[in-house]
């Protein structure tokens, strides 16, 4: 409670807007795919494009987000990326064909790459060095407080079947921006890196630089491509197989043990990554992920699937829980932006992780999931040769005092 209290109050207001603004978007987006194949009668592959542009457009837009941040400031960044997600949202609860679900998914892509970098780097400038290992998974939480609440919600909603819970989302993103523009006039701060002059090259040539943050980053994409398709092909298979019945119920159920399953097992595994390092934690998280992701392909029964997705859970909560901390461990206070930016290059795992899961369930079909989630899984695991590798460029070139933090 204390070091709640010694939070700068722009800090709490990131992490109360968080949870509101994820508590919006956990009734309206994990139902998206649901919504446009059952109700909109999308195939699955149109429904893989149009999750994938979003990312897409994230990766493009990951370096110029985080460098914007940098250069102009954290308020503005962040106020323009919360009003852009208002005009989204409004958007695709009018519209009804592929290209304007395709063109306003990309937009979503691009104000989540303004925002959220912005957003992660304005908590390390308000917070201290020690307390940013805790205030990080204060917003974790806040997220996954959100996923357990938000799928009960979005069911009395009828969510997947309606375009009203869009509007919910813009309203409360309406909110969130509203009360960003009070606090930083409320509560100013100098921000030493907005309006400099930081060069649009500077991310690429961090990454050049810093080999060991680009491995990383690497292997967080496959790490990242097995976990899209928790939002993508698994609910479009519970869907259509005739292997589990109820599928929409089941999926706001396993979201909803997704979500408490984080609140149970946050705390440890953070004290393990801690104990190991962010690089072992998300290590073992990819490993752990893609063993979730098997498992689905042989559930034939809901008890089955609930077991899949907790193994699941636990390989994302190692991974997302230490992310942020390697991000803000490799980053230069100068280049902070740049780095939270550069690490939207994820979103390549999140961009492919549909298409191919798509593809893999229009192949096989919904009554062959084993083909379908183990081919997924095996494609997540590359990302660990990845991670390894990055963990001994880092030894290597890491003060010799770091070495034993980072080792396996």
């Amino acid at each position: 409670m204390q070091r709640l209290k010694q939070l700068h109050p722009l800090t709490v207001g990131v992490l109360l807007g968080t949870f509101f603004a994820r508590l919006g978007t956990f009734i309206t987006m994990p139902f998206f795919a649901i919504y446009l194949s059952v109700v909109l009668k999308f195939s699955p592959v149109d429904v893989g494009w149009i999750l994938s542009i979003s990312a897409i457009a994230s990766l493009v837009m990951s370096f110029v987000g985080g460098t914007l941040s940098d250069r102009y400031g954290r308020r503005t960044m962040m106020l323009s990326g919360t009003f852009g997600f208002v005009l989204v949202f409004i958007g695709l609860a009018q519209v009804e064909t592929f290209w304007a679900f395709f063109i306003l998914s990309a937009l979503n892509g691009i104000f989540r790459s303004i925002f959220e970098p912005s957003a992660r780097a304005l908590i390390s400038d308000t917070t201290e060095e020690e307390n940013r290992l805790f205030v990080f998974n204060i917003r974790y939480t806040c997220i996954n407080i959100a996923a357990a609440i938000g799928p009960g919600i979005a069911l009395l909603l009828s969510a997947g079947n309606t375009s009203i819970t869009f509007y919910i989302t813009a309203f409360v993103y309406f909110g969130y921006g509203v009360a960003i523009f009070i606090l930083f006039r409320r509560h100013p701060i100098t921000e030493s890196h907005g309006g400099k002059k930081v060069s649009f090259g500077a991310t690429v040539r961090l990454l050049k630089t810093d080999v060991a943050f680009t491995f990383a980053l690497a292997g967080i994409i496959f790490g990242v491509f097995g976990y899209s398709q928790f939002n993508s092909t698994l609910p479009q298979f519970l869907t259509t197989t005739t292997l589990l019945s109820g599928g929409t119920s089941l999926f706001a159920l396993l979201i909803t043990i997704n979500a408490i399953t984080v609140l149970v097992v946050q705390y440890p595994i953070m004290k393990f990554g801690v104990k190991t390092s962010p690089l072992v934690s998300i290590t073992v998280g990819i490993a752990t992920v893609a063993v979730g992701l098997f498992v689905m392909g042989t559930a034939g029964t809901v008890w089955l699937m609930i077991g899949a997705m907790f193994i699941f859970t636990c390989g994302e909560v190692m991974m997302f829980t230490m992310t942020d901390i390697l991000t803000d461990s490799f980053a230069t206070p100068e280049l902070r932006g740049s780095y939270f930016g550069a690490m939207g290059l994820t979103s390549i795992g999140q961009s492919v992780g549909p298409v191919i899961g798509g593809q893999l369930l229009l192949y096989f079909g919904p009554e062959r999931p084993l083909p379908i989630f183990g081919i997924l899984a095996l494609l997540t695991v590359l990302g660990i040769p990845l991670l390894l590798l990055s963990q001994r460029v880092h030894r290597q070139t890491k003060p010799e005092e770091e070495k034993e933090v980072v080792s396996l």
